[in-house]
């Protein structure tokens, strides 16, 4: 099984605005609103994979109740600590004309030292009987900025393989207790290793670089440029197949999903790189936050191309 932890998840609303301007009044022709946060993103994600799947994490409100009966009606068990307050909902505004995306988040509910307590009891707890857990998001208020590490250095302890995409100091105290996987973008490396990353060859040092900081595999995703990734024994990059964008969001959790799913399958590193290339670009030609089976993500793998950087 997989776990996934989600700290501060999220209610989507998307918005379609063709020719959106910013401080005029502007009409959508498509809204629409899905559960998200991206460890719950992650959850859906392998949900269509077919893979077994749990969610963890914080949730409140009415809003996080509709987090909970989505994850109900697609079949995934969930195993939240309730907090006070509200869970936070984000807007997304997608311009189909000038082919932009613009979001504006909440910052999240605040958690209490006893909430994160009560956390570190289910992650003991799921860790024991789940192969792989992720770790993914913001923190909510009132979250240390460790706290992904301490989560992460438990559920290891327990025998999981742990996945960790964030950004801040959450990536930078994370990847101290060695987790399977990073899943940064690249501004979040380009924060974390102080330096801007305009090339390929940057973007390369900064993958080998994330293994010296921790991480067992760095997987640098950079939107419609594809993705760098490194482990111990390869460095590869890929471009994703040309799709029809319909909605970016989610684009990076599929990427996460397709390497637990990879794990638990016992695909090779570069295998699993493939999936993740091919389950990103998928999942983009939907809507919203919504993502592909594994059929459609099958149909283009073929399109996929692995580079290796390692000699060049």
């Amino acid at each position: 099984m997989i776990a996934t932890v989600t700290l501060n998840p999220a209610i989507d609303k998307s918005l379609t605005v063709p020719r959106f301007e910013v401080g005029k009044t502007n009409r959508g022709e498509v809204a629409r609103t899905d559960a998200s946060g991206k460890g719950i993103n992650v959850a859906m994600a392998l949900k269509q994979f077919g893979a077994e799947v749990c969610a963890l994490g914080f949730m409140a409100g009415n809003d996080g109740q509709f987090i909970l009966e989505a994850l109900a009606s697609n079949g995934i068990p969930a195993d939240f600590v309730t907090v006070p307050g509200e869970t936070r909902v984000n807007l997304k505004i997608r311009d189909p004309v000038l082919q932009t995306e613009t979001e504006l988040n909440e910052p999240g509910f605040h958690v209490q030292p006893k909430h994160l307590d009560a956390l570190k009891g289910k992650i003991t707890e799921y860790a024991a009987h789940c192969e792989v857990m992720t770790f993914s998001g913001s923190l909510p208020p009132g979250a240390p900025p460790d706290t992904y590490r301490e989560l992460v250095r438990i559920a290891k302890a327990r025998g999981s393989n742990c996945m960790l995409d964030s950004g801040g100091a959450a990536l930078r105290l994370g990847i101290q207790a060695k987790p399977t996987l990073v899943k940064p973008n690249r501004a979040e490396v380009e924060e974390l290793l102080e330096r801007s990353l305009p090339a390929r060859s940057d973007l390369a040092y900064a993958a080998s670089k994330l293994l010296e900081l921790g991480a067992g595999i760095a997987l640098i995703s950079l939107g419609a440029e594809g993705a760098v990734a490194a482990s111990e024994r390869e460095l590869v990059a890929a471009r994703p197949p040309a799709v029809a964008v319909r909605s970016s969001t989610g684009a990076g959790d599929a990427m996460v999903a397709a390497f637990a799913y990879g794990e638990i399958t016992h695909l090779s590193f570069r295998e699993s790189f493939r999936l993740a290339m091919a389950a990103s670009a998928a999942s983009v030609t939907l809507e919203g936050t919504e993502f592909a089976d594994l059929a459609a993500i099958n149909r283009l793998l073929p399109e996929v191309h692995v580079e290796d950087l390692s000699r060049g």
